[in-house]
């Protein structure tokens, strides 16, 4: 009996320090507790200490600095590959690119004061990202000063980490994205709320009468359990070009970024006073299943002879399904979806996690005398989670235009490896 439980002991040792389990060490297991080496108890403590394990293992950065100390750092970044090729009536460009290859550090100074930087060297250039000072000191609270993404949409303020598809739906054409300015955010344990005042973004021209938006975004979510979310919000933005254009433009790709044509356009659109967007979300998940939509209308206030003002709206709504089991983690505080961890990473463990994904959107940028073209896009897309850093995408997609702009219809067959840490 003694051997026995000196044997049991030294397999518990060596197991709760071994390295995540696989497939092999999990029949181990199963042999040891079938055996009676491993009680019931031992069995599942040393499953739920692996799996504890497996889950944390993913979710800081390389870190620097003290644990106890007044300076933290950690280092971050991600690089895509997309590869497309256009089945269409005109010549979009197939090809690869690098859609972004990006450097991030965060810094926590004082334990209250946040310093956050990122950098992207794709397209043979480099820009700035992010960029800002934040305040942590108010309870439930953040202060910003910097360039940061604006709050406005759940897909645009998701991280291009974590996104379903490989691009933002067509209505992203409205979400205002980075932006220098000062912001406050605030959360409760099921809500959200931002606002702030900003100008443009680094890196933009300058000249006098800079141009500045008021942009605002709620979000509350009735329930907001690990496997079941009911999540709406609301955000909107007050735009003024700057002085000396007085002008503004919505456009956008047809979902897919090898290729540089912009498939609808307004144009530009001069003598615009303002602009005012508004925006609605809601999404659902139920376990491996789960839902998303967004709509958005923009409102144009054009002052000149012969002008009138004009209205464009557009939407999308997905839906998506883990055949492995997984479910889309979503942080209330925040009103956004995080990064999906795999049950088993790909390999000896098991196949990783497989997501099935549908999309439909829509842009309508035609409003008499602007006739910008209306697009509708099909999706269908299969997401390969190897384990939680790295990420296979593939991607179909249906274009449709109307004659407005030539009836581009198209068929888009495009894929990305993904990395980050």
């Amino acid at each position: 009996m003694r051997i026995l439980q000196g044997s049991a002991g030294w397999v518990l040792m060596m197991l709760l320090c071994s390295p995540v389990l696989g497939g092999t060490d999990d029949d181990l297991l199963e042999i040891l507790r079938d055996n009676k080496t491993l009680t019931p108890e031992q069995y599942e403590k040393i499953k739920n200490k692996q799996e504890e394990k497996a889950r944390n293992r993913y979710r800081s950065k390389f870190r620097f600095g003290d644990e106890e100390g007044d300076f933290k750092l950690k280092v971050g970044g991600r690089l895509q590959v997309d590869g497309a090729v256009y089945d269409d009536n005109r010549d979009l460009g197939d090809g690869t690119e690098i859609r972004r290859a990006r450097i991030e550090l965060a810094a926590i100074l004082y334990e209250r004061w946040r310093v956050e930087t990122s950098y992207d060297f794709a397209g043979d250039k480099t820009s700035v990202k992010d960029a800002w000072i934040g305040y942590t000191g108010i309870r439930s609270t953040l202060i910003r000063v910097g360039q940061f993404k604006e709050p406005f949409s759940l897909e645009e303020l998701t991280s291009s980490r974590y996104i379903t598809f490989m691009e933002r739906a067509l209505p992203n054409a409205f979400a205002p994205g980075r932006n220098i300015g000062a912001a406050v955010n605030f959360h409760g344990a099921n809500s959200s709320f931002a606002a702030g005042v900003f100008g443009e973004g680094a890196g933009a021209a300058r000249a006098d009468g800079e141009g500045y938006a008021v942009t605002g975004r709620a979000t509350f979510a009735p329930v907001a359990e690990v496997d079941r979310v009911v999540h709406f919000g609301i955000a909107g933005t007050h735009r003024v070009p700057e002085d000396q254009s007085q002008s503004v433009i919505f456009q956008s790709r047809p979902e897919s970024h090898v290729t540089a044509t912009n498939l609808v356009s307004t144009g530009t659109l001069g003598k615009t006073d303002s602009f005012n967007v508004l925006g609605l979300e809601a999404a659902a998940v139920f376990g491996p299943l789960s839902l998303q939509g967004e709509y958005m209308r923009t409102d144009v206030d054009r002052k000149g002879p012969g002008l009138t003002d004009a209205t464009f709206d557009g939407g999308y709504a997905f839906v998506s399904w883990f055949l492995t089991g997984e479910i889309r983690p979503y942080s209330a505080r925040r009103g956004i979806f995080g990064n999906v961890e795999p049950r088993r990473d790909f390999g000896p463990g098991g196949p990783g996690a497989l997501e099935l994904v549908a999309r439909f959107s829509f842009l309508d940028l035609n409003d008499d005398p602007v006739r910008g073209g209306h697009e509708e896009n099909i999706t269908a897309a299969f997401n390969w989670y190897f384990n939680p850093r790295i990420r296979l995408f593939a991607n179909y997609i249906h274009v449709m235009t109307d004659p407005v702009r030539g009836d581009n219809d198209s068929n888009v067959y495009q894929m990305r490896l993904q990395a980050f840490f």
